[in-house]
């Protein structure tokens, strides 16, 4: 079965599920900062038996590249990690699942502003759904322990729409699995100067053990190497926004989750914002093969 941009979108929806409940589960075990370099760290080491064999390692640091390459890692892996850790340290996972849906927010106007993305009445309706879950959340929590960790997830989405930003903006043709091993890459990078405030709080904390070894493995390979690769492979061959509101329906599956390991007892609320979560990234995708077979049809047309 050949991948897709848009099936490589739909698995990274069920990898992104994922990332609150491990985010959780490692929350209070290790510093946010050291978390998130060992992550970046390990799926970048997944990466070099390729980096190897295709002897693209200097293309890293070629003059005009790298700096958006570094925007990438930075603000796709770096700062949005570090940002949900502390976050799950008050709020839970469905809830930090439901309140990234204001990415669509953020990727319209960035879209809109700097990539010249046209955006349909038919999206906007898709997305407003979307978006509608994130209302029920934030007026549900207010002022509550829990508030204080969604006012810290909202940071989260505006991180990754800057680094896909920087993504759109690469050379055309150019590999998503480079892209995604560059992204772990500038990641660790990035995070090397963060270190230096361990000099006034604990960067470096850890309680060793056993899970949470499987923790920092599970998100350096799955969640960092492999979900990278998904994620580039669906944006570098599709509109922006149209893949954002897509892979923003993975509360449905976060929510199932955290309540399954016994995190959270899903409440009425919660399950109203996920199903208008889902209804709004299906009719997002629906549209999404109707603009690829419309634009096969001029093609053949043109062949014609």
């Amino acid at each position: 079965m050949r991948l897709t941009p848009l099936r490589a979108i739909w698995l990274n929806v069920c990898i992104n599920s994922f990332m609150p409940i491990f985010g959780f589960l490692a929350a209070g075990r290790i510093s946010p900062v050291l978390f998130a370099f060992l992550g970046s760290a390990l799926g970048f080491a997944c990466f070099l038996p390729w980096i190897i064999k295709n002897g693209v390692i200097g293309e890293y640091f070629r003059p005009g590249l790298w700096p958006r390459l570094a925007g990438i890692g930075f603000f796709g892996s770096a700062l949005p990690i570090v940002a949900l850790v502390i976050a799950l340290r008050y709020t839970t996972p469905a809830n930090a699942a439901i309140l990234g849906q204001v990415e669509v927010i953020y990727s319209i106007i960035l879209t809109s502003i700097f990539l010249k993305e046209k955006i349909s009445a038919r999206q906007l309706a898709g997305t407003a759904l979307v978006l509608a879950g994130t209302m029920l959340i934030i007026f549900k929590e207010r002022f509550t322990l829990r508030w204080t960790g969604d006012l810290i997830v909202l940071a989260v989405p505006l991180f990754y729409q800057i680094s896909h930003l920087f993504s759109k903006k690469l050379p055309r043709g150019i590999s998503h699995v480079f892209v995604a091993s560059a992204r772990a890459l500038f990641a660790a990078l990035g995070l090397i100067p963060l270190f230096a405030f361990g000099f006034f709080t604990p960067v470096f904390y850890i309680e060793p053990s056993i899970k949470l070894l499987g923790i920092v493995l599970v998100w350096g390979l799955a969640l960092t190497a492999l979900n990278n690769v998904l994620w580039y492979k669906a944006i570098l061959n599709m509109d922006l926004s149209k893949a954002t509101a897509i892979v923003l329906s993975y509360p449905v599956l976060t929510a199932v989750l955290s309540a399954a390991f016994g995190i959270e007892k899903i409440q009425a609320y919660q399950i109203i914002g996920l199903v208008l979560a889902l209804s709004g990234a299906v009719w997002v995708t629906l549209l999404v093969k109707q603009q690829g077979l419309g634009a096969r049809g001029e093609r053949l047309g043109a062949r014609d």
